[in-house]
């Protein structure tokens, strides 16, 4: 019975480090994309629910339902855990991985598209010069 719940318990220390993880990565998303506060604002709910999810799960997949102070022990000593070993450094890593990321892959891209999307609108201004200065005398 013991080792069971001691299990139980581990496995929501690893619950609370999984949240903390997931509650880092909207950290690192909003610092490299800065955001208006509707999109904050439903990040801020996936994260809730995402989280709801895992941690309903797990009081329901390992402890039957049954809700237990150790599970919430469990969570938070995970989150804590969390907290002082890793987040700082996960946090840099994540922010700088992202930020080297952009400028690989994406700002290129976007610089690609734009240029594309300005020489197809200089080519439509054009066409619409010409077509509108263009005197089509059809009666004769």
């Amino acid at each position: 019975m013991i080792n069971k719940e001691f299990s139980i318990f581990l496995a929501f220390i690893l619950i609370g480090l999984i949240i903390s993880f997931l509650f880092d990565f909207f950290r690192i998303l909003r610092r490299v994309y800065k955001t208006p506060d509707s999109i904050t604002i439903i990040e801020d709910i996936a994260f809730w629910i995402i989280s709801g999810i895992i941690l309903l799960s797990g009081i329901f997949i390992l402890n039957e339902g049954k809700i237990r102070a150790f599970l919430f022990i469990g969570l938070f000593t995970g989150i804590l855990l969390y907290i002082i070993t890793i987040s700082k450094y996960f946090v840099k890593i994540g922010t700088i991985s992202l930020n080297t990321l952009n400028k690989i892959i994406f700002i290129p891209i976007f610089n690609f598209i734009n240029i594309i999307l300005n020489t197809f609108s200089k080519i439509v201004n054009l066409l619409k010069k010409l077509v509108l200065s263009t005197n089509f005398n059809l009666k004769k």
